[in-house]
């Protein structure tokens, strides 16, 4: 059985610092919406107020709903 691979570019998503020690980097304020513009293995790359920023999965608040959207 193959696991479904789930692509989150171009999914909006809330994020927050403090999951597990995680810290939101510099530029990035908590609760903010941003639009997912890349992954890799543990971080996504995101876009806020035309601004990249590369921030923990573990940041991204509920992470489980991105599936089914």
């Amino acid at each position: 059985m193959r696991k479904k691979r789930i692509n989150y570019v171009g999914k909006t998503a809330v994020v927050r610092s403090g999951f597990d020690g995680y810290e939101l980097p510099d530029g990035l304020p908590e609760g903010a919406t941003v639009k997912i513009v890349g992954f890799d293995i543990g971080n996504f790359t995101v876009e806020f107020d035309g601004t990249i920023f590369t921030v923990p999965m573990a940041c991204v608040e509920n992470l489980h709903l991105l599936w089914n959207r």
